[in-house]
């Protein structure tokens, strides 16, 4: 018997060694984005129909993805034909600053996780209405249920790091369940509240659908994916380097001068959606 608890704790000594949690890491990862045809966040009304003048959008979008991460510090760098886009966030703080360089021009805002949990808060009022208002109409809406995770055993080398398959089961108000198939290293996670959507309140990609709900319950980190938008609109993310412990700079997460920065109440509206999209486009 006591041999038997000397194998249990050796093991599990050994699973919790292999999966480690990195306070140093340098990712690399790469995103393919296809539109819908006639796809316009920038038209009247935000609406996907291309009208109002708004920028047309091409149908597929590359964007490649630096992050910096080093304690409290975290560094994205997005390149696509939309521009350069840096986004630091800064969990000491509790601030993320988002900064573009578009058409010669350099610009960004910045937000609290304060003003994230209030925009979340405004967001979800705004659905809690349109839903009371379908409902008062005849129509109910189940509570969306808890993600489940099946893991499996199959197995994929990305970025020179052995990977699993495990996938995400989501099921919406309107019972309708959809499958997200993540591969995933099990040797590494991010700590716990570090976000590489966007922010600590998850912007950007969360903003656009595009990030998974049920991610951040993996056991390792997603490696790849793909997204399915019931508008037709997918991405697929894989990791294209790993860098583990690596030497990092304090400097990289020192905010560059020359952009006028502003906060995220003066990009609100139809401006601001555009920046959250873009800001979004990558990561």
């Amino acid at each position: 018997m006591k041999y038997s608890f000397l194998l249990i704790a050796l093991f599990v000594g050994v699973q919790l060694q292999a999966q480690r949690v990195v306070d140093k890491v340098i990712i690399k990862m790469k995103s393919e984005i296809t539109f819908p045809e006639n796809f316009n966040p920038g038209g009247a009304g935000g609406g996907p129909d291309g009208g109002g003048g708004g920028m047309q959008m091409p149908r597929d979008v590359e964007v490649n993805t630096t992050v910096y991460h080093k304690g409290e510090q975290t560094k994205l760098e997005t390149a696509s034909d939309f521009g350069n886009n840096m986004t630091f966030i800064d969990r000491q703080n509790k601030k993320t600053t988002t900064l573009m360089e578009m058409m010669g021009k350099k610009m960004g805002f910045y937000s609290t996780d304060a003003d994230q949990e209030a925009m979340q808060k405004r967001m979800d009022s705004s659905r809690n209405a349109r839903r009371d208002s379908l409902e008062k109409m005849g129509l109910s809406f189940a509570k969306p249920a808890e993600p489940e995770i099946t893991y499996t055993e199959e197995t994929r080398t990305i970025a020179g790091m052995k990977c699993k398959k495990a996938i995400i089961k989501t099921k919406g108000r309107d019972n309708a369940v959809t499958e997200t198939m993540v591969w995933y290293s099990p040797d590494f996670k991010l700590a716990d509240g570090v976000s590489l959507t966007g922010g600590s309140g998850g912007g950007g990609m969360r903003a656009m659908g595009m990030s998974p709900q049920g991610m951040d319950k993996i056991n390792g980190f997603p490696m790849e994916y793909e997204i399915t938008r019931q508008n037709g609109m997918k991405m697929h993310m894989v990791v294209t380097k790993v860098q583990l412990d690596p030497e990092i700079a304090d400097k990289t997460f020192e905010i560059p001068k020359g952009y006028d920065i502003k906060p995220m109440s003066e990009a609100g509206g139809p401006g601001g959606n555009r920046m959250m999209f873009r800001q979004g486009g990558g990561q």
